[in-house]
């Protein structure tokens, strides 16, 4: 009875280390996890201005972005990728809310046509299109922002203090049924960054 009792006792005594064992191994599972989603993709701006030309507005920034290559082969497969440019002119009340004078949304889009196996990136609002022989090159076009005509120079007042808002985003919002059961998560990629505001200098 005693060598019996003591058998019993062995394999409780096992069974509780390797529950132990499972446990941190999923507590480590966790906190790694917890770490990757910590180091996930960021969108940033980077050295944004405005200048006026012959009357008008003209936005320049740079954007800094990673695009997984899961991605990368979903748009090859049909998918297309987006970005949105949100760009808002405030006048700045010292003592009250900033008023919102002018506002706008430019937005790309960028598709792989399979003919002439060529990246291209159009310009939703004017409807303006280049082609590019690689998704990186094509991507690189996307993030340099240059002269691009955003307002009428004689739509806000100089004579008070007026600042930009820039807001970027990037996102993948449709993907074919095939790839898509492949690669489920592509359809939620998207990144956004924060609000970049500088003083307008007239």
């Amino acid at each position: 009875m005693s060598q019996g009792l003591h058998q019993l006792c062995d394999r409780r005594y096992r069974k509780r280390v390797r529950c132990w064992a499972l446990l941190c191994l999923l507590v480590s599972s966790l906190l790694f996890c917890g770490g990757a989603f910590a180091a996930s993709p960021r969108l940033e701006i980077q050295a944004p201005y405005i200048a006026s030309v012959d009357g008008v507005y003209t936005l320049n920034a740079q954007l800094m972005f990673m695009v997984p290559e899961a991605a990368a082969t979903a748009v090859r497969e049909g998918a297309t990728l987006n970005l949105s440019l949100q760009i808002k002119f405030d006048h700045v009340r010292h003592w009250w809310t900033n008023q919102t004078v002018a506002e706008l949304e430019q937005r790309y889009a960028l598709m792989y046509h399979s003919v002439s196996e060529r990246y291209l990136v159009r310009n939703v609002n004017s409807g303006a299109q280049n082609s590019y022989a690689s998704f990186d090159e094509a991507i690189e076009s996307l993030k340099n922002i240059s002269g691009l005509p955003i307002l009428d120079a004689s739509l806000l007042a100089p004579e008070v203090d007026n600042e930009v808002n820039l807001r970027a985003s990037v996102e993948i919002r449709t993907i074919p049924r095939a790839l898509g059961m492949l690669l489920f998560w592509v359809d939620d990629f998207s990144l956004r960054s924060n609000w970049y505001t500088w003083p307008l200098k007239p």
